[in-house]
């Protein structure tokens, strides 16, 4: 018996080590082509910290990162020609594609293109820091990053990319998003945040423009959203759910006061009432519900434009 179980802690121990074997932790400066990386902040952390990631294969059609960090928050910057005001990221900011995140992140994620394929080799990673020298009020910056790379088989659509269907050297169809997606979840329910949340105690960055989209099948029917936490675009004496042409006007020409998150054909579950913009502040929660065709999937947009009390949105998510 104990012959027993020493063996197999011996198993046990050697299956870690060889899960950990095949997650890379590369440094700052590094490279990697590993299909599975971990990226940490070095104790001691440079002004710049880069890392670049090699295509772990010609297959390798996107990177999957899901994240923790704290970085510093949006700063408030002024228009020089309007006086107006915009949060921007410019203390502190992780970047990749020419999207900028800062702020305090609890796990999110988002989704980056990358056509091995067609030629694109590499990804750049990038964590940059302010100045900390002195009294400077920033917090001690930190991140965790989980990179995965997502293979598609050659030649294949998203919507082959079943888990029953695919080829057997691809396990990844499971997790692959829609062209277009900068977030993407596909289990059947969940929970969705704005960049920079922080339980409600942030600020969203301005100029952001970005689609959330959920999995689809054969047999789904509705995606059922409930916001418990909504300021989107809101005016100070904005205090319940605005939708549509008090959020965005077709007419308008500017993209200012065109703060909002979009469902399309959506319905409000207590009034019944049909909307596609929705913007403001509420005090309860607010449930949606969608069924329209093609991809399952919510837009956000911010403009240059900041309000006080744009904190975000958060909400719970099912798709039936």
């Amino acid at each position: 018996m104990n012959d027993y179980i020493a063996s197999t802690f011996l198993l046990l121990v050697a299956v870690a080590a060889a899960q950990a074997a095949s997650v890379a932790t590369p440094v700052c400066g590094g490279t990697t082509s590993s299909k599975n990386i971990n990226l940490v902040n070095p104790t001691y952390p440079p002004r710049e910290c880069e890392y670049q990631i090699k295509a772990y294969s010609k297959y390798v059609c996107q990177l999957r990162i899901d994240f923790a960090m704290t970085l510093a928050q949006p700063t408030l910057e002024t228009q020089q020609s309007t006086g107006l005001t915009y949060a921007e990221c410019t203390n502190d900011y992780f970047e990749v594609n020419g999207l900028k995140l800062c702020g305090s992140e609890v796990w999110q994620h988002i989704y980056v293109p990358f056509n091995a394929t067609d030629g694109e080799s590499v990804v750049d990673l990038t964590v940059v820091l302010a100045n900390r020298a002195g009294s400077t009020g920033l917090p001690t910056p930190y991140w965790d990053m989980t990179v995965q790379q997502l293979e598609c088989p050659a030649g294949a659509s998203v919507r082959d990319l079943e888990v029953e269907t695919r080829a057997s050297t691809i396990k990844d169809g499971f997790f692959v998003a829609p062209p277009g997606c900068l977030q993407y979840f596909p289990q059947a329910k969940g929970v969705v945040k704005s960049f920079n949340y922080n339980e409600g105690a942030g600020i969203y960055p301005s100029r952001m423009n970005y689609a959330i989209c959920f999995r689809r099948t054969e047999t789904t029917t509705e995606l059922n959203i409930r916001a418990y936490h909504f300021n989107v675009g809101a005016q100070e004496s904005a205090s319940t759910l605005l939708t549509d042409n008090s959020c965005y006007s077709s007419d308008s020409t500017s993209d200012l006061d065109a703060d909002f998150l979009m469902v399309p054909q959506a319905t409000l579950e207590d009034s019944h009432k049909h909307a596609t913009y929705f913007c403001g502040s509420i005090q309860k929660d607010v449930v949606i519900s969608t069924n329209n065709p093609g991809p399952l999937l919510v837009l956000f947009n911010s403009d240059d434009v900041y309000r006080q009390s744009e904190a975000g949105f958060a909400f719970t998510y099912t798709v039936t």
